[in-house]
Parts: structure tokens; C-alpha cells; sequence
């Protein structure tokens, strides 16, 4: 019985070894898209039109954000018109008394209510909703209120706003910070946007973050709006973003001049951190309808470190082989994201810390596994 017992586990091993090795192989391929896509791209961002824009921000309970906001939004140096419509998302603290006192006094701010979006839709995408309909301009821009930003920032974005551009995928980024948190968050986001970039200037844009995003109020008309991801917890970026490719075909770019860089708020625990992540990941499992091949490599993404770690169990608790195998494709793995992170941050004009890089990517593995299945309790967060 044993000797069967370690024949049988023996040939499961030996298929999930040819498994995971047919994963890192399509790993492999889809990084070097990537790659290709931030090596090999054309210049764009040379619009000097100033056209009229409207920047929508959804806020709720925001009262320790929204001063700061209210700032960097009242420095902007934009040439054209502007207007910012700060959407009162239900707040329980002094948000809307904020909104309204600067509204007063600067003509460029527009207080408007969630509850004048579509009644259909949830979450944040409804206090959306009510800021664009209540938009008088064709550009849309979004961030977020705990985002800071440039001076720069709508000039940088309005450069391009071109005649033949729908949708522009804006960069964003976390401070590294001292903590061990912020330094994962700050270079998983940056990763995360190296790949955006990638898949955006090969023509087959993948992910957008509502932190710093804009496009044409006729084509969230045109599309439906939020309609199709009414119920779902997020949605208002990437998934928005793969409606807008199926439907109408929409012309996007990807924005990282460093003057329209927005800087994203720092999870300073690692508790609130994951639960900002599983409510990311949540979109992930929808991906299928909208883009099935984001979606296998969504799936791809998950089994691999998952099927690593099982190599790395039975070569610790079963057979050092196994061990060995662990150990040569980790190294493949490390190998093939390092050159990813190198090429993504001569993009961007960052600095390189390996050191950094080594703890994301050692963590990275469990904590891919630690989302994916995270991602299915998202909507109870």
C-alpha cells in the first residue's frame, strides 16, 4: 500500500510539474508582451489644445482628505476651463459642509449629491454617475480624494486629448514609505501600472485605476454608463475600461508624463492593505465577460504561485527533488519579473531597489494565492 501510495503521488506530482511549467511558459510570454509594450511605443501626450474639462471626484467621509485636495485642485494651472464637481457620496462627517464652503467662494467647484445618480447603481459608481451627468464639458477626469496632485496634473492629462482619443489611462503611485507595507504596496502598484502601460501602448488595454483616469462624457454615453457593472462592488476603471474597447472600440492611451502623475494614499497596515486588494481582486473574477484572455492570464497569474507552492511543500515534505524543481523555476520567475521591473522603471524614471524588489517578489507569491482566493469575499468587506 505504501509503495502504491507513493507511486500515485509521485505521478500527480509529475503532472503538476509539467502543469506548472507549461504556466511559466505562458507567464513568460505574456511579461514579454508587456515589456514590448513599454520598450516599443510612440511618442504621445503633444496636444496643445486646452479643451474644456470637467474633473469628478467621489467623496465619502473625506473630511481628512478633502482640505488637501481642495488645495492642489485650486493650483492647477491650466490654461482651459475647468470645473470640479466633488460628489458627496452619503457622508456621515463634514464632507458636504466642506464642499459647500469652497463652492461658495470659488466658482470652479460644484457640489453635487450620489443620490442624483442612477438609482440602479451601487457603491461608488452612483455618486459617478451623478457627477458626469452633472458635467457640462465632453473630457471627464478622475481621481481620488485622498490623492495628491501635481499643478501639472489636468494640463499634463489635457496633452492627450487628442481628436482620435476616447480614453486615457492615467499613472499613479504610492510614496515607498519607511514601513515594510508601504514599500510592497509602493512597487505592487508600481508593477501593476508597468503592465497597465504595456497592454495600453500594444493597443490592447487591460486595467485603468480610477485614480487617475479620463475620458469622453459621449462615450460613457454611448456605452450605457455603468449599467452593465451595476451591482458590482468596483468596476468604475478596469472593468469600465474593457466595456468601452468591446462596445465602441475606443481609441486608448496611456498618460505618464510625470507632470499628470497622481500620488495614491498609503495603506500603512498590512490588515487595511489586504482588504484594499481583495476589493480590487473582485473585479478580477468578472474579467471573463468582458475580456476572456485577461481573464486566463488573470488565472494563469494565480496558479502559478499556487502550484510553486506546491512544489515547494513536497519538496520540503515529501521528496527533495521537488525542491529542486521549486528552486529552478523560482528562479526563472525571479528572473523574468526583474527584467519587467527594470524595464518598467527606466519608463518612469525611478530608481531601482533591489532590495525592495526581492521582498515583493518572495511575498508576492503567497500573496497572490492569499487574493485570489480572497477575491471571492470581496463584497462582504
Amino acid at each position: 500500500n505504501s509503495l502504491i501510495h507513493w507511486i500515485q503521488l509521485s505521478s500527480n506530482m509529475d503532472i503538476i510539474i509539467y502543469l506548472t511549467l507549461g504556466l511559466l511558459l505562458y507567464y513568460f510570454g505574456m511579461i514579454l508582451w508587456f515589456i514590448a509594450g513599454n520598450l516599443f511605443s510612440d511618442s504621445k501626450g503633444n496636444s496643445k489644445d486646452t479643451p474644456a474639462i470637467s474633473v469628478i471626484i467621489a467623496i465619502r467621509n473625506g473630511e481628512k482628505s478633502l482640505p488637501n485636495l481642495i488645495e492642489n485642485l485650486s493650483a492647477q494651472d491650466y490654461l482651459g476651463e475647468v470645473e470640479f464637481i466633488l460628489v458627496d457620496d452619503e457622508s456621515t462627517d463634514s464632507t458636504g459642509k466642506i464642499i459647500q464652503e469652497i463652492s461658495a467662494t470659488d466658482k470652479r467647484f460644484i457640489i453635487e449629491n450620489s443620490s442624483n445618480g442612477n438609482p440602479s447603481l451601487s457603491h461608488k459608481k452612483r455618486a459617478l454617475d451623478a457627477g458626469i451627468n452633472g458635467a457640462k464639458n465632453e473630457w471627464l477626469l478622475f481621481t481620488d480624494v485622498d490623492c495628491r496632485l501635481d499643478s501639472g496634473w489636468v494640463a499634463g492629462m489635457a496633452s492627450y486629448f487628442e481628436d482620435d482619443v476616447d480614453y486615457v489611462v492615467g499613472y499613479s503611485e504610492v510614496d515607498r514609505g519607511k514601513k515594510w507595507v508601504t514599500r510592497f504596496q509602493a512597487l505592487d502598484f508600481l508593477m501593476l501600472m508597468i503592465a497597465a502601460r504595456g497592454t495600453t501602448n500594444s493597443g490592447r488595454a487591460w486595467a485603468s485605476t480610477g485614480q487617475n483616469q479620463a475620458y469622453r462624457k459621449s462615450l460613457f454615453n454611448s456605452v450605457g454608463g455603468f449599467t452593465q457593472i451595476a451591482k458590482e462592488l468596483q468596476g468604475d476603471d478596469s472593468l469600465f475600461l474593457q466595456i468601452c474597447r468591446n462596445y465602441k472600440s475606443a481609441n486608448i492611451l496611456f498618460a505618464d508624463k510625470p507632470s499628470c502623475r497622481t500620488i495614491s494614499r498609503q495603506e500603512t497596515s498590512w490588515f487595511s492593505f489586504f482588504k484594499q486588494r481583495m476589493r480590487w481582486a473582485g473585479d478580477a473574477n468578472l474579467m471573463w465577460k468582458f475580456n476572456p484572455v485577461f481573464f486566463l492570464s488573470i488565472l494563469v497569474t494565480f496558479l502559478l504561485p499556487l502550484l510553486l507552492l506546491v512544489t515547494l511543500f513536497a519538496g520540503l515534505f515529501y521528496n527533495p527533488y521537488y525542491l529542486t524543481t521549486f528552486t529552478k523555476f523560482f528562479s526563472i520567475h525571479l528572473i523574468i519579473e526583474f527584467i519587467l521591473y527594470f524595464v518598467g522603471i527606466r519608463q518612469f524614471n525611478k530608481q531601482i531597489q533591489v532590495l525592495d524588489f526581492a521582498f515583493w517578489f518572495i511575498i508576492h507569491i503567497p500573496y497572490i494565492v492569499c487574493m485570489g482566493i480572497g477575491s471571492f469575499f470581496a463584497n462582504q468587506l
